[in-house]
């Protein structure tokens, strides 16, 4: 499997489960300096506040075993809007570096 078939296998499961607001590729891999150990950083916006803690270990149960590691962040659409403004923070640099691969119709 191609690494971008890996990265659509692993938003088409997340959006199968959560049907988020969008989906955002963010660290090294969205900024193409990864290596070979770097593993895929995916930040999940929500509609509604979520219990993050319960909500990540089921995107990640959900996401499963895709053949490389995924560290996945989930916030609500006003918490990332807020604490993305604050410079330095993780939803400051995904907001600028990232890329958007799943964004919901609305």
């Amino acid at each position: 499997m191609t690494f971008n078939e890996t990265i659509d296998l692993a938003v088409r499961r997340i959006v199968a489960a959560a049907r988020p607001e969008k989906v955002i590729l963010f660290g090294s891999r969205a900024r193409g300096d990864e290596d070979k150990g770097s593993d895929l950083d995916l930040m999940v916006i929500e509609n509604q506040e979520p219990d993050t803690y319960e909500e990540t270990v089921r995107l990640r149960k959900a996401v499963g075993s895709v053949g490389v590691g995924v560290d996945i962040l989930v916030y609500s659409r006003a918490e990332f809007e807020r604490r993305s403004q604050v410079p330095g923070t993780i939803l400051y640099w995904a907001k600028k570096e990232g890329k958007v691969l799943y964004e919901a119709e609305r």
